[in-house]
This record gives structure tokens, C-alpha cells and sequence, in this order.
């Protein structure tokens, strides 16, 4: 993706591809790129992380949520200094009104690195290292592709940023895994805990979610709810028991 990311802009064709892919885009309804830019949203990728560390066996399941959260740290931070320091335009800062196809609210700053881009494809990658099925890991980084690539459909990114966003996110998805295998401090059960917290909690959050989108409150709340029902299954309920046999007396 970054090698893609170096031949867009050695050939300057980014706006080109920008056009061809959101007139392209435009022929599906505008329903399947607004759900596909919240599975990209930061607040779906985390409801998607805490299922699958609810579903997974141990210890697969634990180590996947401190990874997630060395994930979220360190991805937040790559992201946000590059689009703040940066603040380069958006398409609708550029483009004619009228000239393209936009889908929900008209974003024109910190278009460099895509976000959403950056989301999906590290959270998709993360999920696809936590498993050994070749055919689940492309499964899943075709749907974070797609996630990636609604950010051109829905008029919010240019090719070039998601390409970028993209490639580095799975870049820190496998240096998240590799820092969470190698530093003690991140497999502490401290760290997993406070992971769980804030994964239930931002889970808990994308019901509310308002992301200026249309049509995409059912997959929201639907993946909300999972996320959150599964987490109090086999966690929250898990670690109340234990914590009430501990209080006991013998």
C-alpha cells in the first residue's frame, strides 16, 4: 500500500484517481459506503476487537486485548500529530461543488494520513495476526480494504491518504503483536484490565454514536450491543465471581 501510496504521488494522478473512483463508487447506494465508513470508525473497530477477544480461546483472548490497546495508543498518536501538523485539504476544499459524489458531512482539514483508513486496516490486520487461516486473514483485510476504500466513495479522503493510512496502520497492527509478545509491563493482567474497561466502554459508546452518516444506526447498535453482551459474558461476569469467592471468608 505505501508502495502504491510512492507511485500516486510520484505521478501525481491522485486527484485522477480520486475522480474516477467516486464516479465509480456513486452507482452502488450511498447506504453501503456510509456502513462500510463505520466499520473504518474508531469506535465500530474497537466494538470489533473486544468480540473477537470475547470469542477467542485462552490466552488468545487476553493477549489480544492488551495488544488492542498498544494498538490505540501508539495508532492514535501516529495519526493525530500527521493530521494536525500537516492540515492538508480535503477533496471538498478543492474540488468544485457538484464535481463529485459526497455521502454525509462535507470534511474539508487534516485530510493526510486517513484515520478511518488507518482504523480499519490496523484493526483488521491485528485480527488477522490472531489467527492462523489464511482464508480468514483475507477475509478480513478485503473488509478493512473496503472500510479504507469508502473514505474516496464518501468523498472524505483523496487515494493517496487512505493508501498511506492504510499501509501504516497494518504496519503498527504487527508492531503492536510484536511489542506485546516482547515487553513484560504489556502482558501484566493490570494492562489487560484496563484494556477490557475501555474496550467495554467504547462499545458501550457506539450505540450513541452519532457519525453524520445515513443508514448506519442499525449496524452500529447491533455491533454495540454484541460487543458489550459478550464482554459481560466472558469477562465481566468471570471476574465478579472470582472477586466474590475472594471476599469469602475461610
Amino acid at each position: 500500500m505505501l508502495a502504491v501510496a510512492l507511485f500516486i504521488w510520484i505521478n501525481e494522478v491522485n486527484q485522477l484517481w480520486f475522480m474516477n473512483w467516486n464516479t465509480s463508487g456513486s452507482q452502488l447506494p450511498d447506504a453501503i459506503w456510509a456502513n462500510l465508513t463505520l466499520v473504518a470508525d474508531t469506535l465500530f473497530a474497537v466494538a470489533a476487537l473486544l468480540i473477537a477477544a470475547s470469542v477467542s480461546a485462552k490466552p488468545n483472548g487476553p493477549r489480544l486485548l492488551g495488544q488492542s490497546l498498544v494498538l490505540l495508543i501508539l495508532g492514535g498518536l501516529f495519526v493525530h500529530v500527521f493530521k494536525q501538523g500537516l492540515n492538508i485539504p480535503r477533496p471538498p476544499s478543492v474540488l468544485a461543488e457538484g464535481s463529485y459524489h459526497l455521502i454525509g458531512p462535507k470534511l474539508k482539514h487534516e485530510s493526510f494520513p486517513s484515520g478511518h483508513a488507518f482504523t480499519a486496516l490496523s484493526c483488521f490486520a491485528l485480527l488477522a495476526l490472531n489467527q492462523s487461516k489464511l482464508y480468514l486473514s483475507a477475509v478480513l483485510l478485503t473488509i478493512g480494504g473496503l472500510a479504507a476504500l469508502s473514505r474516496v466513495m464518501v468523498a472524505a479522503h483523496w487515494p493517496l491518504d487512505i493508501f498511506v493510512g492504510g499501509g501504516f496502520g497494518i504496519l503498527f497492527a504487527w508492531l503492536s503483536v510484536q511489542l506485546e509478545g516482547r515487553v513484560a509491563f504489556f502482558q501484566r493482567n493490570g494492562w489487560r484490565f484496563f484494556a477490557l474497561i475501555l474496550l467495554t466502554l467504547a462499545s458501550a459508546a457506539l450505540a450513541f454514536h452519532d457519525d453524520r452518516y445515513p443508514d448506519t444506526q442499525l449496524l452500529g447498535v447491533t455491533a454495540s450491543l454484541i460487543a458489550v453482551i459478550l464482554a459481560i459474558r466472558h469477562y465481566w461476569q468471570p471476574l465478579i465471581r472470582f472477586m466474590r469467592q475472594q471476599q469469602k471468608p475461610e
